[in-house]
């Protein structure tokens, strides 16, 4: 998703924990950002807390989702039975601690758009109710103006072609050109760019243009026949 504010050179995000150094306990000298509610998809609404962490020139944020019990019980008892917790974004350190908070909360939010998404605000010292409205009413905005543009470019040659072969395409609002659509035979779904009319699937493995996305719904149909 593109930034209203140009984000550090230096950010760097590891999102869904994948890379194993970051999936680490909270430090003890990181301090609350804030707490929040987080959706799930359709699967959950859970508490998470953030966490700002200032050091040797870097800043980082921290992430750790929550028991539905957890909020209201002492720091300790908290993370030792989240859900999942580690470093999800860094940079090197800007203006005050609040300045840098803000920069990687906002760059976090952005990053998981489509997937995972602040459902409410609950406390924060460090991100205040107004901080935390404030940056989600922007990003919100702004998936919108991308949805609109999108659909401005409905006619993208890949985007007919997935409406041709049933594939449910819709714009993502990532950015301008940013659609979803669903994967062939599958419970998830792809990514479509009506800019360069090429498509992609993460989970799958599988990207191409719009011959490929064809080739690829024939082959699905053939192996469950």
């Amino acid at each position: 998703m593109p930034y209203l504010h140009q984000p550090p050179h230096d950010l760097e995000l590891d999102v869904w924990l994948k890379q194993p150094e970051n999936r680490l306990s909270v430090p003890d000298d990181a301090e609350l950002a804030c707490l929040q509610e987080i959706h799930l998809g359709v699967v959950d609404v859970i508490p998470e807390a953030l966490f700002f962490r200032r050091h040797d020139g870097l800043d980082e944020l921290w992430a750790a989702g929550l028991t539905h019990g957890a909020p209201g019980k002492p720091r300790e008892e908290q993370l030792a039975n989240a859900y999942q917790q580690g470093r999800v974004a860094w940079a090197g350190s800007q203006g005050t601690r609040a300045t840098g908070v803000e920069i990687l909360f906002r760059a976090l939010t952005a990053a998981r758009h489509g997937h995972v998404w602040p459902e409410a605000f609950r406390e924060g010292p460090l991100i205040t109710e107004s901080v935390h409205r404030r940056i989600v009413g922007e990003l919100e905005a702004e998936v919108e103006r991308n949805r609109q543009e999108a659909e401005a470019q409905s006619q993208a040659t890949i985007i007919a072609m997935a409406h041709k072969l049933g594939l449910r395409p819709e714009p993502a609002g990532a950015s301008p050109s940013a659609w979803y659509a669903d994967c062939p035979g599958k419970s998830h779904r792809l990514m479509i760019s009506s800019s360069s009319n090429q498509f992609g699937c993460g989970y799958c493995r599988v990207k191409g243009g719009t011959a490929e996305l064809e080739a690829l719904v024939k082959q699905r149909k053939e192996a469950r026949s």
